[in-house]
């Protein structure tokens, strides 16, 4: 699952040494899968591999990084081996597997994988299926997503999944269940809490949290990357919440045309074709706006209102307006922090 591609020391450095991370990985960055430490400025930056991604720690109290480090790559580890469909032994991929073989699978999962499904199927509800835990055959058709996940296989709908406790059913044989786009920032919040106590700024794979304060009794800042530029659209005070960013244009490809991004809208079984070039989530978990995130890129700001509200989220839209970008804000995401 991780590709290792270095990029250089200076090109490290010159990405951490401000203590601001970017909520979309900057160029390079994201396949950037090798264990490092550095120090600098003051405060120490850990950074290792995770879901395909990459996670960086920039902590206060360098003595608290080793502990730090192990606490990320245990959670790190546990999730994957719950919840990745690109591993033929996760548990999400043995109940892909049932299903495949049996009629009607009825598989006991475990209370973990069962929380983060009960908030998937909470926000495909609240989006009326913009966001679908089951509809990774659709993003197979482009190309995207799990092999072992076939692209002839049923997409369904969120509605055929019965979860009663942490009894997962589905009458629908075939129907495959994915869970990438919460699962990541269900890690981030077991990572949060497992440094309970500590100063500090976490990344993994584009959703941010932080801790305590930065070294000079400020708070910590969280940066939002303008859209195909290597240069920051604003810079945030982390208030409490957790930011997620979710873009359609790095990882894709044009055919004969026509631009083909990695995120698929589950009421189209097509590629998402709107306006929106990237959207930022500040919501109570990192759970939440990784969900919401996606959620809202597929719908838009005036769709997405609703749903952000029913979860004490709010959203700041990078949109495209012919050659330049626009930003919409929807429910105060900017309020306080300036253009």
């Amino acid at each position: 699952m991780f590709i290792p591609t270095p990029i250089s020391k200076r090109q490290f450095i010159k990405l951490t040494a401000s203590a601001t991370l970017s909520a979309t990985l900057v160029a390079g960055v994201n396949n950037f899968a090798l264990a490092a430490s550095v120090l600098t400025g003051g405060v120490r930056v850990e950074t290792g591999p995770a879901f395909g991604s990459a996670w960086r720690l920039v902590m206060a109290n360098t003595a608290d990084a080793l502990f730090a480090r192990k606490k990320i790559e245990t959670v790190v580890q546990r999730i994957d081996k719950l919840m990745s469909p690109f591993r033929k032994d996760s548990e999400l991929a043995q109940f892909n597997f049932a299903n495949n073989a049996n009629t009607n699978p009825n598989m006991a999962i475990s209370k973990e994988t069962a929380s983060v499904l009960r908030m998937a199927l909470d926000i495909a509800r609240a989006s009326d299926g913009a966001f679908d835990p089951t509809s990774a055959p659709m993003g197979r058709r482009f190309g995207f997503g799990s092999t072992y996940i076939s692209a002839t296989r049923p997409a369904g709908h969120y509605r055929d999944l019965n979860l009663n406790g942490n009894q997962l059913q589905t009458a629908r044989r075939g129907l495959s269940l994915d869970l990438c786009a919460i699962a990541k920032g269900h890690a981030l919040d077991e990572i949060v809490r497992g440094l309970d106590g500590a100063d500090f700024l976490l990344e993994l794979g584009g959703e941010i949290a932080a801790g305590g304060h930065h070294p000079s009794g400020r708070p910590w800042r969280m940066g939002i990357e303008r859209p195909g530029a290597k240069k920051l659209q604003r810079a945030i005070e982390w208030d409490g919440r957790a930011l997620a960013t979710s873009g359609n244009g790095a990882e894709g490809y044009s055919f004969v045309g026509r631009r083909y991004g990695h995120v698929v809208d589950p009421r189209t079984a097509r590629t998402v074709e709107n306006e929106v070039a990237q959207v930022s989530v500040l919501a109570p978990t990192g759970q939440l706006a990784d969900g919401l995130a996606t959620a809202a890129l597929v719908l838009g700001p005036a769709r997405a209102r609703n749903m952000l509200a029913a979860f004490d989220g709010s959203a700041l839209f990078i949109m495209r307006d012919g050659d330049k970008l626009r930003e919409v804000d929807v429910l105060s995401f900017s309020q306080g922090y300036g253009a």
